[in-house]
Order: C-alpha cells, then structure tokens, then sequence
C-alpha cells in the first residue's frame, strides 16, 4: 500500500512537473539563430561610415593647418554689422577673412583683424584702401545691394605695387567709385560746401575724373576744405589755372544750369588749365561758374560804355535779332571812368566784326508820345528781362576786327545803323580751309580818240596757278583789239606781259595767260584741282584781299541765265569787286570770278576741267 501511495505519489509529481515544463516551454520566447547574408551587409557598411568620417576628420585637420597670409588691422569708424568670417574681397574674388572685430581702447572706432590668403599678401602694403560694403542709396549712386541678402564683407583697392609692407590701415566709409591706383590727391577751398558729400563725382565734359574723400570745415571755420581723389586719366588736371566749381541748380535770367544735379546729386566740375602750365595740388574753388570755355575760331571783343544798363554776364550780342555771341564778364575800367564788357563772338559770326562795326545796349522798353499817339517798342521780351548788346556793320565794311579791339557800346543805334544791309559771309568761311589770294592785275594800252593818242587801263583780280597759269576774265586777260600798234600791256605782281595771241586762251567770258614767270608767293599759287565748275549756284565768298576781306553771297541770291549766275541788285558790288574769285562755302573749290559791269553783276562760272588745261 505503502509502495503504491509512494508511486502514486511519485507519479503525480512527475506529471506535474512535465505539465509545469510544458508551459513554460509555451510562455518563453526562442531565440533562432541562423547562418545567412544580410548581416554581412551591414557590418560592410557601418565600416565605410566610418572610414568616410575618418578621411573628413583628416581632411579638416589638414585644411587648419594649411599655410595662412599676413594678417592686418583696419580701423574704422563703424562696424557697419560685420562679424568674424565675413570675407575681404577684390574684383569679386575672396582674399581673405576677417578674424576679429572688437573696439578700439577708447571705444571711438572699431578694429578689424583680417587674415589674408597667401596669395593676397601683396594688398598689405601703403596705400591699399579698405572700406566695408553695405547697401548705400544717395542721389548720386546705389551701392552694396548684394549685402542685402547676403554678409557684409570688406573690399579693397590695392595700393601700388612698389609700396612697402604695411599692417594697419585706415579704413573708408565710403566705397571708392574709381579703380584706380595711381591717382592724384588734391585739396580745394571753397566758401560754401553747398551740401557736397564724400563720394560725390568730379567730372569733366561729362565724364567721371575723380571723387570727393573728404568734406570738412577749415582750421577758421571760415570756409570747406574738400579733398579729391582724380583717376590716373586725369592727373594733368592738377595744374595751375585748373579752375573748380560746385555744380548745383541755379535759375536766373540769364540762364538755366545744372538742373541734373536735382536728381543726380552735386558734383564738382572742372575747367582745364592751358597746356604748359605746372603742378598744383591746392586749389581756391570758385563761388560761381566761370564763363563758358571759348571754342576755337572765336573773336573775343571789349566794349566799353558809359553805364552798365543792360550789360551784364551773359547777356546776348545779337545781330539783327540773331544770337551771334555773349557778354562773358563785366566790370568798372581801371580809372572807373568807363564800364568794360568783354564779348565772345562765336567763331561762324566774327566775319560780322569790322572796324566800323557799331554797338549799342538793349533792353527796357522805349516810349515815345506825340500827336499820332503813344508809340511803345522793345525788341524782344528777353531784352525787355535780361538786356543784351546788338550790332550793325555798314555796307562799306572795314578790315575785320582784330581780337582785343575796343568799341564804344551806344545807349541806343542811331536811324542809320538799323538799315544797313552788308554782304557778309556767315559760317566758317570756305569750310575752314584757307581761300585763295588773288592778285591785282592792270590791263594798259593806248588808242587814237578824236585824233589824240590816249593812255587807257583797266583793272581787275586774277588768280594765279601754281603751274604758272593765269586764270581771269577775258576783258581783263586778253589784247583789247582797239590798241595803237597792237600793243597791250598787263601789268601783274610787278611784271609787265605783252600780250600775244599765242599765250592767251580764250574759253567764253574767261581768258588763260600762259609761259610767263610772274614771281609770287606760295600762299597766291592755287592748285589746278581747286577749280571746279558748279551745276547750280551755291553758297560762295568773295575773296578780295586788302579791300573788305571775304564777302558772302547766299545761293537765293543768283539766278542762272545763259551758263553765268546773275547777282541780285541789292548785293552791293563794287568796281573793287570786278575779276575776284568767287569760291564755295562748302568744298573751297573756286568756282568762278565776278563780273562787275553797268547791265548787271554776274558770276563767270569756271569752264569744265577738260577746257581749262
């Protein structure tokens, strides 16, 4: 019984224990472990992460330990935003990096350490530049947008080359708007600033020369002492004479000027001193402009008066109303008993300026009351506001006027100025090139009249050809056919010719004088190919020297008839005037000689260059 309780008991033990297992074996996770290819994989890659991160590692320490510039110090008086790492830069291309930015000792400024690129070394030297870009707007220039969006950072403008090693720099506030190197530094006093600014332009004819750097008041506080920066182009205007302005607007009667600096901002111009003159580095500015630069082939005048009354700085000089010239200065003569007022005559209009010129003051109105009534005149409303001066040439003009000559400027014409009517040539005469001189030549032969042996001449103007020719009308060229003996004699620059069938060409109204030798100067010898023969009539002068110089005949003053060009009545031509060459305004080529005689003046045109040899 025992033995049978005991393995019961036994039994039921073992069985709960393996019920007790069993469960156990239910409840527990099993870990599998297999053989297979993915864990091979990603053990391969975590090494490579780690070999990159290796390489990266090494590289950086590589990079810090890479070779570095010079590094500097650039004060200035603001930080402007800039922070350590921002770049230094030239012509866009990183050059170096900035280290530290700190106050100076007294905290007036800020000092800047940057580190320059090996490469870069050569911008620590004196006169390197350093200013900080940052968006600046002004009405004279937009600069640094691109720090807008993007780090402020330092540009430089390299000193030059043979400068010495420097390591503390000066810094700019402004950016240097020339890239210049060499330039030129110059000083100009002015009394009134007139709210220049640094970085304002200097300029020439247009053209940018240099920039302001600095705008501060004098040791006096009496005036501006501004200092300018010219590019190297430029560097010739530092010499005495050079005379300085600041352009600004200014409205006045006489004029209107410097309106583009409302919305371009002042600028500084320059009017260049003569060639030859020497160096100079200060400068005494001027309040106002001064006279417009005279251009070449003027004729500058001095009218004097008796009172100022409509003179003044530019103040017109007219001609029949035409604007001529202009008044550029006026003041009191040295004794103060007159008043003096130089005058610019513009170069197409000096041939108008004869010796008997006569000048008289504008302006104002004149009122005059009789028995037909009030009577008001006044020229224009422009000399009712601002003056001016006006001038007559008679019709018998003297010599042109030499520059420096002195007139007596009128309070108000006389009847007989206002009608006269001269011939003058207008324009650059013969288009600038030199016309032809003439010379006289003497017709002289005798004849029988009434039984009585009588001496006759006839004078006149031939041209002479370098060839030797003598060119003219025929009825001063040819053997007049009424001479006793049939002798005629032409008498030309001290020569006397007899004339013989065999050296005298007849073409028409014009003769040709062939094989002699008549001594002349250069300047009296015209080349053959100057003589040209015009379809229809043009501009021309009247080249006669000795007697009223030049004198102009418009094309509407000609009318063609039977190959010559008939000269209107009211063209005063004289007896003076007979033979002289007529030559064009355009080309300078001679086109004909001019016929003075009782049934009407005409121009002789020149014959075709196949009949003229």
């Amino acid at each position: 019984m025992a033995d049978d309780a005991q393995g019961q008991s036994t039994e039921s033990a073992d069985g709960a224990g393996t019920t007790a297992s069993a469960v156990a074996e239910k409840s527990l996770p099993t870990a599998i472990v297999e053989r297979g290819g993915s864990g091979r994989g990603l053990s391969t890659r975590m090494w490579l992460a780690t070999a990159a991160c290796l390489v990266v590692a090494i590289g950086l320490v590589i990079w810090n330990q890479k070779p570095a510039g010079p590094t500097i110090r650039i004060r200035f008086e603001q930080g402007h935003g800039l922070r350590p790492g921002n770049s230094l830069q030239h012509r866009g291309i990183e050059v170096g990096q900035v280290s530290t930015v700190e106050l100076n000792d007294d905290g007036s400024g800020v000092v800047v350490e940057v580190m320059l690129d090996p490469q870069a070394k050569s911008l620590a030297r004196e006169g390197s530049q350093f200013w900080i870009v940052r968006p600046q707007v002004s009405l004279a220039r937009i600069t640094g947008l691109d720090t807008v969006v993007g780090a402020r950072y330092i540009e430089v403008q390299p000193g030059p080359d043979s400068g010495p090693f420097r390591a503390e720099f000066d810094g700019r506030e402004t950016p240097l708007s020339l890239a210049d190197a060499d330039s030129a530094e110059i000083s100009i006093r002015f009394h009134d600033g007139h709210g220049l600014t640094i970085g304002d332009q200097v300029r020439h004819r247009g053209i940018v020369v240099g920039e302001v750097t600095a705008v501060d008041l004098n040791a006096e506080l009496t005036g501006v002492l501004v200092r300018v920066r010219l590019s190297t182009s430029a560097q010739s205007l530092a010499r005495q004479g050079t005379q300085f302005w600041i352009e600004r607007p200014t409205v006045s009667v006489t004029e209107i000027r410097g309106l583009d600096t409302l919305v371009g901002g002042r600028f500084i111009a320059v009017q260049p001193a003569p060639e030859g003159t020497g160096p100079l580095f200060e400068f005494d500015g001027l309040d106002v402009p001064p006279p417009g630069e005279m251009p070449e082939g003027g004729l500058e005048i001095v009218l004097e008066a008796r009172q100022r009354g409509g003179l003044g700085r530019g103040v017109p000089v007219l001609y029949r109303g035409f604007r001529v010239g202009h008044v550029s200065s006026v003041s009191l003569a040295s004794d103060a008993a007159t008043v003096e007022a130089r005058a610019w005559i513009d170069a197409p209009y000096r041939h108008l300026i004869r010796e008997n010129t006569k000048f008289w003051m504008d302006g104002g109105v004149d009122v005059k009351v009789g028995l037909q009534g009030l009577e008001l005149s006044a020229d224009s409303l422009a000399s009712i506001l601002i003056g001016g001066v006006s001038l007559a040439t008679p019709p018998e003009a003297g010599p042109p006027a030499s520059s420096g000559r002195r007139f007596s400027c009128e309070a108000e014409p006389e009847d007989e100025w206002l009608e006269w009517t001269p011939q003058l040539p207008v324009g650059n005469a013969v288009s600038g090139i030199e016309p032809p001189l003439p010379v006289r030549v003497s017709l002289e032969w005798a004849e029988r009249s009434f039984g009585f042996r009588r001496q006759r001449s006839r004078s006149g103007w031939a041209l002479l050809l370098s060839d030797g020719r003598l060119v003219g009308l025929s009825g001063l060229l040819t053997p007049v056919d009424e001479a006793l003996d049939g002798v005629t004699t032409l008498a030309c620059e001290g020569t006397s010719i007899k004339l013989a069938p065999e050296i005298v060409k007849i073409t028409g109204a014009l003769a040709v004088v062939s094989g002699q030798k008549i001594p002349a100067s250069a300047s009296q010898r015209c080349q053959p190919g100057r003589l040209r023969r015009a379809a229809v009539p043009e501009d021309v002068v009247v080249v006669t020297p000795g007697l009223a110089g030049e004198f102009g005949i418009a094309a509407s003053r000609f009318t063609s008839e039977d190959g010559q060009w008939l000269i209107a009545p009211e063209v005063p031509l004289t007896a003076s005037h007979n033979g002289a060459p007529v030559v064009s305004r355009k080309t300078g080529h001679v086109l004909g000689f001019v016929s003075v005689s009782s049934s009407g003046n005409r121009v002789v045109p020149v014959p075709d260059s196949s009949n003229s040899n």
